[in-house]
């Protein structure tokens, strides 16, 4: 998924402030997905009472370190890694049994990251407390004005990646990046950014509607 971590080294470059980071350490790729049924309060500090799936390998770090205290910005409260069934995960058109715990950030700006495969698309869902403004000041530029279920969103034509394509979709406290990725048994032909708009409404419902 090189063009995955492509985009997403340069997704975290809004700021050119150099800083140390803290990740989670929750990346192993063969751990299950969990039955969307069993769900219990998140342990987390999301200031959030939304049961969520509860196996270790899918819990997102603490929001509380030396790096974040003097942000002032908001913790992200949606996880993508916990909060998106497995039923949305499939009708989106990718493996629940995939799921797995991205490379989250947590320094001046944090993002939650969880990913999905399937045969011919990666999927990379990306929540962050980054704002808006700075998102748009980032991509604005090679970026399209939609709306994903009436929520503001950009359609991102990044010229860097070449076989990938994304929606950003705005929240509370910043914004969710819904990233596809053409696999390598993908035709050359196809778009990456066929049925892109589709995916993300299909997710949105899952980042809630006080996010």
């Amino acid at each position: 998924m090189t063009g995955m971590r492509k985009a997403l080294i340069a997704l975290l470059a809004i700021t050119v402030t150099p800083f140390a980071v803290s990740c989670s350490t929750n990346n192993d790729p063969t751990q299950p997905a969990v039955n969307s049924g069993q769900a219990s309060t998140s342990s987390t500090d999301t200031q959030s009472a939304r049961p969520t799936l509860t196996a270790p390998k899918l819990q997102p770090p603490s929001q509380d370190n030396k790096y974040t205290a003097s942000t002032g910005r908001p913790k992200i409260v949606f996880d993508p890694c916990t909060w998106v069934n497995d039923q949305t995960i499939q009708k989106a058109g990718f493996d629940p049994a995939s799921r797995k715990r991205g490379r989250d950030l947590v320094a001046e700006y944090s993002f939650l990251v969880c990913s999905f495969s399937s045969q011919l698309r990666d999927l990379s869902l990306d929540s962050g407390n980054a704002t808006w403004a700075e998102d748009l000041a980032k991509v604005g530029s090679f970026s399209e004005p939609i709306t994903v279920n009436g929520r503001e969103a950009l359609l991102v034509h990044d010229p860097e990646v070449h076989r990938g394509c994304q929606v950003d979709v705005r929240t509370k406290v910043g914004f969710v990046q819904i990233a596809v990725y053409l696999t390598d048994r993908a035709p050359q032909t196809l778009n990456p950014c066929d049925g892109i708009t589709d995916i993300a409404s299909t997710i949105e419902p899952e980042i809630g509607k006080d996010n």
